[in-house]
This record gives C-alpha cells, sequence and structure tokens, in this order.
C-alpha cells in the first residue's frame, strides 16, 4: 500500500521535482554571473555550464539555446532585484533625514550585480526580438514594484506632496544614467555629486525648500 505524505510534506513539490527546480535555478544564477562577468556577447551555454557545474546533457534539457536560457534568466532576474529591495529599514521621522537616507538606499539599489545583468539584457534585446518580448512585460512588472518600495522609502507624507508624480520618474531616469557611467568609471558612488543634487529636488518639490 502506497503511504500518504504526513501535513509537513503535503504541498511540496516531490524529491524529483525539488532536484529539478534546485538545478534550474543553479543554471540561472551561473548564467547571471556570466553575464555580469563577461557580457551577453560573450556569454554562452558551455561557460554557463561549467559556472553551474552541471552536465551538458542536464543543461540542454532544461534550455536548449541561449535565447531560452536568457530568456528564462529575466524572470529569475526580476525575483532576484526585488528580493534584494532594502525592505524592513528603520527609517527617520524627520522629513528632511528621511529623504538623505531614502536617497542613498535608492542610489545604492543601482550598483549591484543585477542593475549590471538588467543593462546587458537591455542592450541585447534592442537587435533581439524574442528577448525584447519576453523582457518588456518584466521590467513593467518590476518598475510598478520598485515605484511601490519607493512610495514606502519615503512614506506617506512626502509621497502625497503635489510635486512627487512628476519627481519621481526624473529621478529614477536620472540615476540610472548616471549609475551606467560606473559601468566604465569604477569609483565609489557613496561620494558621487549628484547625491545632493537629488536630495535638494526632493526637499524643494516636496517640501518646498
Amino acid at each position: 500500500m502506497t503511504s500518504l505524505p504526513d501535513d509537513a510534506d503535503r504541498g511540496r513539490p516531490a524529491p524529483r521535482q525539488r532536484r529539478s527546480d534546485l538545478t534550474r535555478v543553479t543554471i540561472l544564477n551561473a548564467a547571471l554571473r556570466v553575464l555580469v562577468e563577461r557580457g551577453y556577447s560573450h556569454t554562452s551555454t558551455v561557460a554557463i555550464q561549467a559556472e553551474a557545474g552541471v552536465t551538458r546533457g542536464r543543461m540542454l534539457h532544461h534550455y536548449p539555446s541561449k535565447d531560452a536560457l536568457l530568456m528564462a534568466a529575466v524572470g529569475h532576474l526580476a525575483r532576484t532585484r526585488l528580493a534584494e529591495l532594502p525592505f524592513g529599514i528603520d527609517w527617520p521621522d524627520d522629513p528632511v533625514e528621511r529623504i538623505s537616507q531614502a536617497t542613498e538606499v535608492g542610489w545604492s539599489t543601482f550598483h549591484q550585480p543585477y542593475f549590471v545583468a538588467s543593462m546587458e539584457l537591455w542592450i541585447a534585446a534592442r537587435t533581439n526580438e524574442a528577448l525584447r518580448t519576453a523582457l518588456l512585460p518584466t521590467e513593467r512588472e518590476i518598475g510598478a514594484t520598485v515605484r511601490s518600495a519607493v512610495d514606502g522609502f519615503l512614506g506617506s507624507e512626502l509621497t502625497s506632496a503635489p510635486g512627487y508624480a512628476a519627481l519621481y520618474p526624473v529621478l529614477l531616469s536620472s540615476m540610472r544614467g548616471v549609475a551606467t557611467t560606473y559601468l566604465i568609471d569604477r569609483r565609489d558612488p557613496r561620494t558621487d555629486p549628484h547625491l545632493e543634487l537629488w536630495k535638494r529636488m526632493q526637499r524643494k518639490y516636496l517640501l518646498g525648500e
């Protein structure tokens, strides 16, 4: 007679499925590391296979081509980015201090490996229609979640200011644009002169200074 799973096992995938899921995550993490370290043009299934430490057959079983793998990596990258958003911070009550801390925290997210991976995929998607089709809706979903996170960083008092809706996309685009310069000019982002400018902009538009 086949035994029924106990309560702890109900709803969990079978061991074989868990192993398969673990293998996929291992491959996707390896793909992102190779993408960051070598760039899109030098990312190959052979390089990813070596980085993941899996057999060629197991690799092709899950992802039969580079594009299939990188399209899967788009979703994995999205989940990674969202999981690493700095939630749970004890934000100060003073609005000026909160603007300062929120700006520094937000800026720090543009210097994580997933930002580099995102830029590599964006550039590749310009001439790869299948990749662009996979990437665009994911990026839109991420954008909405990031907006919600930033709203939480600043708090309702600041985000309810009349100028916030117009200011947010300007700050986001500015930070992204400045962050791309660090891809070739590596320096300490904590000393970037734009930090004080971004803080002043927020104090002006959100606090009327």
